[in-house]
């Protein structure tokens, strides 16, 4: 879908270039340009896109895992005593 609307994009700028009295290898090389810079600039939305809808969710589990496993944000373990407590009651 968005393939096909960056190649009608590109294609109506050869278009309007021919039209204006643009050579045709100059008009190519300048829609091809456009072409890629579409493209590329679709594909890294895309991308980044991806890379911000994964990223919260990471943060999510790792700050539950890391709770469960009774550690805090410096990795080390939580507290001897409450480990105590925990035994105690068991």
């Amino acid at each position: 879908m968005l393939l096909r609307l960056i190649a009608a994009i590109s294609l109506l700028v050869f278009a309007l270039l021919l039209m204006a009295g643009a050579q045709i290898d100059l008009a190519l090389y300048r829609t091809l340009i456009v072409f890629l810079v579409l493209f590329a600039g679709v594909y890294l939305s895309l991308f980044f896109i991806n890379i911000i809808q994964i990223s919260p969710d990471s943060k999510a589990s790792a700050t539950s895992a890391g709770t469960a496993t009774g550690k805090n944000k410096t990795g080390n373990s939580g507290s001897e005593s409450g480990k105590e407590n925990y035994n105690k009651s068991s």
